[in-house]
């Protein structure tokens, strides 16, 4: 039919597909990929941050320090781009304000919403997360080597920017490789 999409998976294309290619395409799709990838990078940079002294950081915080910035964001702010509810990302907050990393100051344009801004010692933690970042990607590195992680990223960076403004904030980083 003109104007539809057609299934394009030879696999499915017979109407009975085996389960083992249902399997091997849902685990073989760009989204799966990249969410895995995602995954495996944040466990390398959570790894990184144990080494560097900060063992309370955990898996679940590389999301909140992620969609921080260093000046400060509003948590509604801070959970849609997480893609969390408001309630979770307000108990991440909470949890980082016990911990000492983040202060809750009003916002000046609302009186009613709350600005995550950064402590002295959530600083500190930006720093470390810079240098296990730098660890994490360096590994990458080595695996597949520095030119495929440039070519990686700069993929990920046209597709980031071609993106729909709405789905995700603006890149303020330069994704070039490093020296």
């Amino acid at each position: 039919m003109p104007g539809r999409h057609r299934l394009r998976t030879p696999s499915l294309a017979s109407g009975h597909p085996d389960l083992s290619s249902l399997d091997r395409i849902r685990h073989e799709h760009l989204g799966w990929l990249l969410g895995r990838a995602d995954l495996l990078f944040a466990e390398g940079v959570t790894r990184a941050m144990h080494e560097r002294g900060f063992a309370g950081i955990r898996l679940v915080h590389i999301a909140l320090i992620r969609n921080v910035d260093e000046n400060g964001t509003r948590i509604s702010e801070i959970a849609r781009r997480a893609g969390m509810t408001k309630q979770a990302t307000g108990q991440l907050v909470a949890e980082f304000v016990e911990l000492g990393y983040i202060r809750l100051i009003p916002d000046p344009d609302d009186g009613r919403a709350k600005i995550a801004r950064y402590s002295a010692k959530g600083k500190r933690l930006l720093v470390a997360i810079v240098a296990s970042i730098e660890q994490t990607e360096d590994a990458v590195s080595e695996k597949i080597g520095p030119t495929q992680l440039a070519a990686l990223k700069a993929a990920l960076g046209i597709l980031l920017t071609s993106a729909a403004p709405s789905s995700s904030r603006p890149a303020t980083t330069t994704l070039s490789p490093r020296a």
